[in-house]
């Protein structure tokens, strides 16, 4: 995955060039002949989420095995964002692109919530666990490319096509237990209510590792609108099942590694962004959008710690993405 994605973003840079060779740029101080100009946006931001693991069931009676939520609550981030795109878009037709870049900045994030549903007999919670999460890594990477079309006289259509890599790297940290006590002998999975004299735990240092890596392809539409000559909004949706995700999951104090691989499910993605043009160079951008991933489901795979290969578990793994992302970008024409 982390080869598509360098390379992926190699191709991109690299064509950029080639794409504007032959089309002119609004630059500095002159006008050539031509009507496409490259900008580039730095911009800062943050995301307000969870990540989700999913075991399901093969025995046991809850509609899930086990569920464990990672908060990005937020999570602070910083990036680039460097588009190709008509300079008077309500004019005419023209092709554009847009490749954006973000680096989540390592912090405590929220807490890591662990449950599980490990009767036979009902579909009662039988184990909680609560810890602190640390968010190691985010790197995400969205490119789009497609066509623009005016509707005079105040609105601009885009069709496009994209592809986004996403890679979340979590820790969970300390935090407690409380688990349901067993009836009969261990590994009857019958358990008493979870509310009845539990085991509770305290837990120092780092329990538990998990990542994500996602690739999803999606088709995209949007509708600009443009009024009082320096002020835009635009409103978009993507939505595909185009989706793969392959995670890890290390168990510390289990002394487990996991490895799902999980496809499908429903990507959906609006996004809303408002901007000023201060001048033909400058503009301040503005954008929200709401990112969903739900249904995917796939394989686990599982070996002890670091040791032997790994095996195909009996239970299928579904992996889930729900999460707010605003941003504020310096936009600059070159």
């Amino acid at each position: 995955m982390k080869n598509i994605t360098a390379f992926l973003f190699l191709v991109i840079i690299l064509s950029l060039p080639a794409a504007a060779e032959n089309v002119d740029f609004v630059a500095v101080g002159k006008k050539k002949s031509g009507s496409y100009a490259i900008s580039l946006s730095p911009r800062f931001g943050l995301l307000y989420g969870q990540a989700e693991e999913i075991v399901y069931p093969t025995t046991t009676k809850g509609e899930m095995l086990s569920q464990l939520l990672w908060d990005m609550k937020p999570l602070f981030y910083y990036g680039l964002l460097m588009e190709l795109s008509p300079v008077r878009p309500m004019e005419r037709w023209g092709f554009f692109s847009v490749l954006s870049m973000k680096a989540g900045m390592p912090a405590v994030t929220g807490i890591m919530e662990d449950r599980d549903w490990d009767s036979v007999q009902n579909d009662a919670l039988t184990h909680f666990s609560s810890h602190d999460n640390e968010t190691r890594e985010m790197y995400w990477i969205d490119f789009s490319a497609g066509l623009s079309f005016p509707l005079r006289p105040l609105f601009v259509l885009k069709a496009f096509a994209g592809v986004s890599y996403m890679r979340f790297a979590f820790s969970g940290e300390d935090g407690n237990g409380v688990y349901a006590r067993e009836q009969g002998s261990q590994g009857s999975q019958i358990y008493h209510p979870i509310t009845d004299a539990p085991t509770t735990y305290n837990f120092n240092g780092k329990v538990i590792n998990y990542t994500q890596d996602w690739f999803i392809v999606s088709p995209g539409v949007s509708f600009s609108y443009y009024f009082l000559s320096v002020f835009s909004a635009a409103l978009s949706f993507q939505i595909s099942p185009l989706i793969f995700c392959n995670d890890m999951d290390e168990h510390l104090t289990r002394n487990l590694q996991y490895r799902d691989y999980t496809r499908g499910g429903l990507f959906f993605e609006p996004s809303f962004n408002f901007s000023f043009t201060a001048n033909k160079w400058l503009g301040v951008l503005f954008e929200l959008s709401y990112r969903s991933i739900a249904g995917s489901q796939g394989v686990i795979y599982l070996r002890s710690y670091g040791e032997g290969n790994y095996l195909p578990a009996a239970s299928m793994a579904g992996t889930g993405l729900s999460i707010w992302d605003a941003s504020l970008m310096l936009k600059v024409r070159l």
